[in-house]
């Protein structure tokens, strides 16, 4: 059977889509698929260097399919204050460096 889309990601960039899965009947698979086709690692890219001009201002954003990535293959959510620390350390990591445009640090 075919994928039925549930969400085209033009929110988040995030497609989301389902199809019947197995010969149990209910039983469906889920499929994800990041179509922001990079805009958002873009975006942070051209916030580098912004000039800041009060104590708090905003970094850049943390794509859906990464925030998923996260959660699937190590259990990090990343909406959840109970794994800040988690998430502090991921956006620390230079593998994301571009999540988080010109900032040495984070300070949460």
């Amino acid at each position: 059977m075919g994928w039925e889309i549930l969400d085209d990601g033009s929110w988040n960039g995030l497609k989301k889509s389902m199809r019947a899965f197995g010969d149990e009947e209910g039983t469906v698979e889920i499929q994800y698929e990041d179509v922001s086709g990079g805009q958002v690692i873009e975006e942070n890219k051209q916030a580098e260097g912004v000039n800041k001009r009060s104590e708090v201002w905003h970094v850049g954003h943390i794509p859906a399919s990464v925030g998923m990535k996260w959660l699937v293959e190590e259990g990090v959510d990343m909406w959840s204050p109970d794994h800040i620390d988690a998430v502090t350390r991921k956006l620390m990591d230079s593998d994301y460096r571009y999540l988080v445009p010109g900032c040495n640090r984070i300070i949460i």
